[in-house]
């Protein structure tokens, strides 16, 4: 019981900071996330047992010019190709493969291109300070959060078949599938308030977040099993680290952002 409270309190704080942050101001969120995103970084760097700064240098650069709109949008397909050809060489490494073999020039391709380039693609979601859009960050965030939650609690409930066993042994296909449900679900509401797509951009919206926050969450275990640890850091009492809160995050927020973007495009 305590742990359950310990874990519903810092999980509590957290949203309230990303939350709070993200209607106050742009500059506001994206340093709170700025922090955030360095501290994910260097646990990921403890797990593949990484020494460099470069990645958290080449993220602060990014979202500095960003939010100063130095960088034209068309720039931004560089950084999104890079983490995407990585997102697809780290899926072929969670199915295929069954451990990761690491030299530093590995290490530094995944530090930049999948968590700096990630964690990015966050902030590029709501936009510049200039065109700051935060309901559309709002939505992605909720997503996740609902996604993860009713994974756990279905799974934990009800869950039998596992969903990926040699990699997270609690994690379950019923889980699996009772996020997506809850997370369409709560798609489809948010679009009785927000109406800038229609109403099966949504469920779509819903059901490739739900996919992509799971597969994230695959990949992220895949390298604690690598590192034989069973959090990534201890900075969030009852959640482990940063790194752990922000593992769906990092991942989807790219797909993301070319969806809503080609969607745009398209329209």
């Amino acid at each position: 019981m305590r742990e359950l409270i310990v874990r519903g309190v810092s999980g509590l704080l957290y949203v309230v900071l990303i939350l709070s942050s993200l209607f106050f101001h742009q500059l506001t969120f994206s340093i709170v996330l700025m922090i955030f995103s360095t501290l994910a970084i260097l646990e990921f760097h403890r797990l593949i047992n990484h020494k460099s700064f470069l990645a958290i240098a080449l993220l602060l650069l990014l979202v500095y010019n960003f939010y100063q709109s130095h960088i034209d949008q068309s720039v931004l397909i560089f950084p999104l190709a890079a983490n995407l050809v990585c997102q697809i060489f780290l899926l072929e490494r969670l199915f295929f493969e069954k451990s990761f073999k690491f030299n530093y020039g590995f290490k530094s391709f995944l530090s930049i291109c999948y968590l700096a380039f990630g964690c990015f693609f966050i902030i590029a979601l709501a936009g510049t300070d200039e065109n700051y859009q935060p309901k559309t960050l709002l939505l992605f965030y909720l997503l996740v959060w609902v996604n993860n939650s009713f994974a756990y609690f279905v799974g934990k409930k009800l869950g039998k078949k596992p969903l990926f066993p040699s990699i997270s042994p609690k994690k379950t296909w019923e889980g699996f599938l009772g996020g997506l449900f809850f997370t369409v679900i709560t798609a489809v509401i948010f679009q009785q308030f927000q109406l800038d797509f229609s109403l099966g951009f949504y469920i779509i919206f819903g059901i490739v977040i739900a996919i992509l926050a799971t597969i994230g969450d695959l990949i992220q275990s895949k390298f604690k099993r690598h590192a034989d640890v069973k959090d990534s850091g201890s900075l969030i009492p009852g959640h482990g680290g940063f790194f752990d809160r922000m593992d769906s995050v990092i991942f989807s927020s790219p797909w993301i952002y070319l969806i809503i973007n080609l969607h745009q495009y398209v329209s």
